[in-house]
């Protein structure tokens, strides 16, 4: 009747997620940005100025740590025009100025910005442009082919966290990002082990504590220790895999004790990253202990795991409040964090558990009877159950709500590298639930049917052993009708001993195919961890890994394009010119596709907008150049998969639209 009961319930919880996950991902569309990103400046981009400005003000999506953040302004020829006086406003902490020097003389200027954000620590550079005019009111422009300010604050350096390339860094940065998710996950999931399996299943079955006595011992004496100096060691890479990302790759700059001092310590991401360690070293401390005194007071021994859960929980809160979640906009703040920090426990009860259950609880099955092996997994994996459907419970709440912070539309899911490893983390996680159905709806339930089969055999068997006994003891008393008895119960017992040995071997059998798959199954959520390293180390801009990209480390090459508007009506051939992070000249001639004749009696506007990160769409006008052509100065604020709407409007006032989809490199 439990069980029953306990399937419904389930079947409810399941049909309950669903509708609420789909709710959440409908309600809150696309509201992060996990980067302090340029959101308006005065003067404006690509704005033209009859008068000299004084200075330039940026206002950011995000509060802006002061030590990593700068600006630089330069003339066309590279010269800098600014009074190195960039500074975080100390009325707005997302806002930056900087002063001009008096009198500039009338020239297309770059700002290039580096921000840190305060929140999550991440790198961002960008540029935009602004002109002044010439006293007879025409507009200077850049010389042809000309990127002025590209090798500024780190641009020509950049590292492939931003590119999306797996160069030295990102590479370092990824492993110690999942070394950290996964250290954190098994330690967690093993504290949830401890005081809601072990436990709880020793205090009602009292067969199984010498196992679970065994299993806990093994994780304090081999994992406990080393799994905490893995994540201490691990949370120290990160610092370095954000100083690599703030000196554009410089291994010898990222090790500088300022630089990490700065990082550990300026906004936000520095203070939770201080707790992360501070936890972690206390959590080291009371492994330590437990090491030492082997021999502990029973209350002792009651409150240490939950003192090890509580560390446990309160290193998710740190790790969530510094990362993506604690970046998004601030009528959702509270949401978001709760929910990331919900994503992290679902990962704990679930594939922490798993990991748990792998590498420290079958083990010890391994050095026990094939029956007591058995008999501990049909007792003690189903208190791990409630934990693990909780986490794909929460999980399933969770992960669409967490998704929509980064992509804005359905076709990112294939258009975009961060998308597609997204599409590969929801396999994983799909492939887990299929395994775990398999070992809870068919193995577990096959193996409980075996285990009660053998005891009844065997119970057969001893009666009849005792049976046999009894008769042995007739046989000395009257021989003749004794003997023919015994004779009918030994070959009864035979037939019991050959059903005995086919239970065994079967039981056998199943135990191993479960224990099996608990070994493996795993490994399906490291994959799903790694993933979640991917997604963060790249920060939303994984590049598309398409054929029509160019490969890493080779020149700008210009982009060239013909396409058609959607009613056919007129061609756009559009050359942007280098095609590269900052600055480019974009030019684009418009044909009449009745007349088969160029036009210029139109008016053409350019919409960039960001693939591999939301960050908003640019607008570029495009004036005729008296050739035939419309061009203008525009940005690419970063290397990555853009697309570029087309926008033609007609004297009539009717609009036709392309699209094109292009990739720049740094």
């Amino acid at each position: 009747m439990r069980s029953f009961l306990h399937r419904v319930t389930t079947r409810r919880f399941l049909l309950l997620a669903l509708p609420l996950a789909l709710g959440l991902t409908l309600m809150f569309p696309a509201i992060a940005s996990a980067h302090a990103i340029l959101l308006r400046s005065d003067p404006a981009k690509d704005s033209v100025l009859s008068i000299p400005p004084r200075g330039v003000r940026m206002w950011f999506s995000e509060d802006l740590n002061p030590a990593f953040t700068t600006a630089d302004v330069i003339n066309g020829a590279n010269e800098r025009v600014d009074n190195h006086d960039a500074h975080i406003s100390p009325n707005d902490t997302k806002e930056m100025d900087l002063t001009l020097k008096p009198n500039l003389p009338p020239a297309v200027y770059i700002v290039v910005y580096r921000t840190q954000s305060a929140v999550d620590g991440h790198i961002l550079r960008g540029s935009f442009i602004f002109s002044v005019a010439r006293p007879d009111g025409t507009v200077p422009a850049l010389g042809p082919g000309t990127n002025p300010g590209q090798n500024l604050l780190g641009g020509s350096s950049t590292t492939g966290s931003s590119t999306g390339q797996f160069d030295g860094p990102t590479l370092f940065s990824l492993i110690m990002i999942t070394l950290v998710e996964l250290g954190a996950v098994f330690w967690v999931g093993a504290q949830l082990w401890v005081n809601f399996v072990l436990s709880i299943s020793a205090e009602q079955h009292a067969e199984e504590r010498p196992i679970n006595e065994g299993v806990q011992q093994r994780f304090e004496r081999r994992f406990s220790l080393p799994t905490l100096l893995i994540l201490l060691l691990a949370n120290i890479g990160v610092l370095v895999g954000q100083a690599l990302n703030l000196t554009g790759g410089d291994w010898v700059g990222a090790f500088s004790p300022q630089l990490l001092a700065g990082l550990a310590t300026g906004g936000r991401f520095g203070t939770y990253w201080l707790l992360r360690e501070l936890v972690i070293l206390i959590a080291i401390v009371l492994s330590l202990y437990m090491l030492w005194r082997k021999q502990r007071l029973p209350l002792v021994n009651r409150l240490l795991p939950l003192m090890n859960l509580f560390l446990g929980l309160v290193l998710f809160i740190a790790i969530t409040m510094s990362g993506h979640a604690a970046a998004t906009s601030s009528n959702v703040l509270v949401y978001s964090i709760i929910f990331d920090w919900l994503h992290l426990l679902a990962a704990a009860l679930w594939v922490g558990g798993m990991m748990y259950i792998a590498t420290v609880y079958i083990p010890v099955l391994g050095k026990f009877s094939l029956v007591e092996r058995t008999r501990s997994l049909l007792t003690v994996i189903p208190y791990f159950s409630p934990l693990a459907v909780a986490g794909v419970l929460i999980i399933a709440v969770t992960g669409p709500f967490n998704a929509t912070f980064r992509l804005s539309s359905w076709d990112q899911f294939l258009t975009t590298a961060y998308g597609r490893t997204l599409v590969i983390k929801i396999l994983l996680v799909g492939g887990l639930l299929l395994t775990s159905a398999i070992h809870v709806g068919l193995l577990r339930p096959r193996l409980r049917k075996e285990y009660r089969k053998y005891n009844y055999i065997t119970q057969r068997l001893r009666s009849q052993q005792m049976a046999a006994a009894a008769s042995n003891q007739v046989v000395k008393l009257d021989g003749q009708q004794a003997s023919t008895s015994t004779a009918e119960l030994d070959y009864s017992t035979k037939t019991i001993i050959q059903q005995v040995k086919l239970r065994e071997e079967r039981l056998a059998k199943g135990t191993l195919r479960l224990m099996k798959i608990l070994r493996w199954e795993p490994m399906l959520g490291v994959g799903v961890l790694v993933c979640v390293g991917l997604l963060n180390v790249f920060g939303g801009t994984l590049l598309p890994t398409t054929s029509a990209q160019p490969q890493t480390g080779g020149q700008a090459k210009p982009f060239n394009t013909s396409i058609q508007t959607t009613d056919a009506k007129f061609t756009v051939t559009l050359n942007i010119n280098p095609n590269r992070f900052g600055t480019n000249v974009f030019t684009a001639s418009v044909v009449d596709n009745s007349t088969h004749a160029p036009t210029t009696n139109v008016g053409v506007s350019l919409y960039t907008t960001m693939l591999d990160m939301d960050m908003g769409t640019d607008s570029i006008n495009l004036p005729l150049d008296g050739k035939g052509h419309f061009t203008s100065n525009g940005d690419l604020s970063m290397g990555g998969h853009w697309q570029v709407r087309i926008q033609i409007r007609t004297p009539d006032n009717t609009l036709h639209e392309a699209k094109v989809d292009f990739f720049t490199p740094f």
